[in-house]
Formats: C-alpha cells, sequence, structure tokens
C-alpha cells in the first residue's frame, strides 16, 4: 500500500508540474507587421526622378557563402570599395509609381532625359553592407564539382537619400535594412532585398513629406472657396533702380529651422508672400527684416501645388510692396532680390528680363533670365515700377544650362490661397497693433549663418 501511494504522489506531482509549467511559459512573440508605404495621396507628389544606387563596402568584406547541405564550399568578399549602379532604378521607379508618385522615368535611358531635369527631387541610395547566402543541391548533370542552386537570400542596409534641385541640398535621408529571399532557380534576392528597403524608408513620414504635395485644406475644399480679403500695400511710386533700397526694405529673410529663404511683405499691417517649400511643415517661422529686426510669423495659409504660402508678423507701418496682375511681356526689364547662398548676402539684386511665359505639367511659370540661386526661393520678381509680378520658385542649374529661373506668376498665387484685396478703410478693429516701422530698428540680432533655401 505505502508501495502505491509513493507512485501516485509521485503521478500527481508530475501532473502538477507539467500544469505549472505551461501556465508560466511565455508567449512566443510575434513578429509585427512592416508598416506599408506612405502613398502620394489624392493632392499628387512633387516631381521626382530616382538616379542611381552606389555600393560602399570595404574591399576584403564577406559578399557571398555558398552552402551543400550546410557545409560552406564558396565563399567570395567585396573586390571594389565603391561601385555605383543603375540596376535598382526600375524596382524603385516601379514602386513609385505604384504608390501615385510623380516620377520622372531615368531607368531605361542612357543618357539623362530633359524629362528628369524637370524633376523637383532626386533620389539615390548608398547600401553599406550586404550579404548573400545559397543554398546548393550536387548537380544532376555530367559535370563535375557543379551545383544547382535550391534558393538564395539577401540582406541588405541601405541609406535612401532625397535631394532638392531647387536648394541644391540634402533634405532628408533615411537608413534601413530589408531582406530579400528566392527560393527559384537560379536566385535573385537582392532586387526583393533592395524593395523591402525601401518600402521601409517610403513608409516613414519624414522621408516621404518633401516629396508629398498638399493642399492646405480639407479634402474637396480650396483656399478660393474660402477668400482672405488683405488690405493692399499703400501706393508707392517707384522707379526701379534708383528706387531698389526702399523695395529692398519690404524684402524678408524667412528663417525655418537652419533654413532661410526670402519673403515680400505684400500689406503694411504685415501679410507676406513666400514659396511653399520655404515654409515646409514649419508653423512658427522668424522673419528678418533690412533693419535686423525679427518678428515670429503665422503662417495662415500654404499651397504647395502652386508653391505659394501667406505669412502674417504682427504690427503695422511695415515696408510693403504692391502687386500686378497683368501678363509680363516677353522682354521686359526684371529685378530679383533675394539672399543668394547665405544671410550675409541678403537683399542681393540681380537683374534681367522676362524670357517668356511658360506652362509646365498644366501650370503657369514665369521665365527670366535674371540670376536667382538657393536663397532666391520664396523672393520677389519686380518690374521696373517695383511692382510684384513673381515669386521665385524654381530654377534649372545643370551643366551648359545657364539663365533658366521660374516664377509662380503673383495672380496665380493669390488665386491658390483665396486672397482678395479690400480697401485701406475696411480695416478690422482686432487687427489693430503696435506700429512697427521696420526701418527704425539699427541693431540685429546674433546668430549663426543658416542654409539657404
Amino acid at each position: 500500500m505505502g508501495r502505491r501511494v509513493s507512485h501516485r504522489f509521485i503521478a500527481l506531482c508530475a501532473i502538477a508540474m507539467a500544469i505549472a509549467a505551461c501556465a508560466t511559459r511565455p508567449d512566443v512573440p510575434r513578429a509585427e507587421p512592416e508598416p506599408a508605404p506612405i502613398a502620394a495621396g489624392d493632392a499628387g507628389s512633387h516631381p521626382v526622378v530616382f538616379q542611381k544606387t552606389l555600393f560602399r563596402i570595404p574591399v576584403g568584406t564577406p559578399l557571398s557563402v555558398t552552402r551543400l547541405r550546410g557545409r560552406i564550399v564558396d565563399e567570395r568578399h567585396w573586390e571594389s570599395s565603391t561601385h555605383e549602379t543603375g540596376a535598382f532604378n526600375v524596382t524603385a521607379t516601379d514602386e513609385l509609381k505604384r504608390l501615385g508618385y510623380d516620377v520622372r522615368d531615368a531607368s531605361d535611358s542612357v543618357f539623362t532625359p530633359s524629362s528628369t531635369l524637370e524633376a523637383r527631387y532626386q533620389m539615390a541610395a548608398i547600401v553599406h553592407a550586404l550579404a548573400i547566402t545559397n543554398d546548393v543541391k550536387p548537380s544532376s548533370g555530367p559535370a563535375m564539382n557543379e551545383y544547382e542552386k535550391l534558393s538564395s537570400q539577401a540582406t541588405m542596409n541601405v541609406e535612401f537619400q532625397l535631394f532638392d534641385t531647387l536648394d541644391k541640398k540634402l533634405v532628408v535621408k533615411k537608413r534601413v535594412q530589408g531582406r530579400g529571399v528566392d527560393p527559384g532557380r537560379p536566385g535573385q534576392p537582392m532586387p526583393s532585398a533592395f524593395l523591402a528597403a525601401f518600402r521601409k524608408a517610403l513608409a516613414d513620414p519624414g522621408f516621404v513629406a518633401p516629396l508629398r504635395r498638399s493642399t492646405g485644406g480639407a479634402p474637396g475644399l480650396s483656399f478660393a472657396d474660402h477668400p482672405l480679403a488683405v488690405t493692399p500695400c499703400p501706393d508707392r511710386a517707384l522707379t526701379l533702380p534708383g528706387d531698389l533700397p526702399r523695395a529692398q526694405d519690404a524684402v524678408v529673410v524667412v528663417i525655418v529651422g537652419s533654413g532661410s529663404g526670402a519673403g515680400t511683405v505684400v500689406s503694411d499691417d504685415g501679410y507676406v508672400l513666400t514659396a511653399a517649400h520655404v515654409i515646409g511643415a514649419e508653423e512658427k517661422p522668424v522673419l528678418r527684416f533690412k533693419s535686423g529686426f525679427e518678428l515670429p510669423a503665422e503662417v495662415l495659409r500654404v499651397d504647395s501645388g502652386r508653391d505659394a504660402a501667406l505669412l502674417k508678423v504682427p504690427g503695422r507701418g511695415h515696408a510693403c510692396l504692391r502687386t500686378e496682375h497683368a501678363t509680363v511681356g516677353v522682354g521686359t526689364e526684371i529685378w530679383a532680390i533675394g539672399n543668394p547662398i547665405a544671410e550675409e548676402l541678403a537683399r542681393s539684386v540681380t537683374r534681367g528680363i522676362a524670357s517668356g511665359n511658360r506652362t509646365i505639367r498644366g501650370r503657369s511659370y514665369l521665365q527670366t533670365d535674371a540670376a536667382v540661386n538657393p536663397g532666391n526661393s520664396g523672393g520677389p520678381l519686380l518690374d521696373t515700377t517695383g511692382q510684384l509680378r513673381g515669386i521665385v520658385v524654381h530654377k534649372l542649374s545643370e551643366e551648359g544650362i545657364e539663365g533658366l529661373g521660374f516664377a509662380v506668376p503673383i495672380d496665380d498665387a493669390e488665386r491658390a490661397l483665396g486672397i482678395s484685396w479690400r480697401e485701406a478703410a475696411e480695416t478690422r478693429p482686432d487687427e489693430s497693433g503696435p506700429v512697427v516701422p521696420t526701418g527704425s530698428v539699427t541693431s540685429a540680432p546674433g546668430g549663426a549663418p543658416r542654409a539657404p533655401r
């Protein structure tokens, strides 16, 4: 009897231990699903072209191993530290098109087509690490020491970069890892690994933000449906070039983080026109006036599709310029004011002519040969009477190309932003504020130089 009880006790203990083990065993973690790449959206995207992929891997780094039943039968290493290829252009271009981005296709062109010069952004990739594993079996053919591939897999560490062709600077980069598996023969896992990495980059809102256009309003609405009444600048009789110093008083440096562009004050109560890409996603840019005085600005309206933005600074009595909507005739003398290269060159003046009135991708542009550079973005094109005729937004700058600057015509910008002009007598009481004569301050706040936009 005692032996029987002992066996029963042991059996019960075993059952209890099994139940306890099952109750305390941790759940096996499940792999989180990869985030989906972000589509261009209803507003579309700025034109983009995928240019190239650069392999930057130290010489001697293992590249691939071939295994037969788990045993390594071949191992290869990188023979060159840098290698440029366009092999992934089609992969990236097709994915961007699938997501609705406005892609300028350079994937199948020997020479750079003119359409790629129109791309606002250029995209490229740098592969920092690549490892390929091939699983094989003995060949069924008569040849000795040959193998048939059963499957291949690749792991690729890639840095994707986005370059702004207008401002000539890198705007964002994203480093990710992708994995690709090819169970077939001969085994090509690299394209799928590259695509997996690319999709991870496109799933980052910060990476795709510069590409995606935004109407700035609710879907189905536009600013034209909700006009904003603005008091125009008092009539100022200007004649350029003699009155250029007075015109410069109305041009501001638009400071956004470490970058800067230009803008034009168009109302003495502080309304300012600039380019949407200068503002980006910033909600509180700072405007620096010719006197050196700085004021925080409120972003009232942004239309990325037309690349125009309306800002507002407090105070009254600002130096300003009037706008003129008539079509600028070819050959008309044009003056550009902006901050080329750096803020130290703020309000630099260049002169040229109106080279043409163009329609590019369904949008109107004023073309000029007046020299514009990074930092002129958002700045004015003025006629000889000192009236604002366009907002500088783009320049083509390639080898052998000169004098191709483009501005949004001022009537297009005002229409996109829903600006309507009202008489000065209709000024609203709640807009009254301290007078800020922008020419009365002589000391400029200190600060590090900022990259031009």
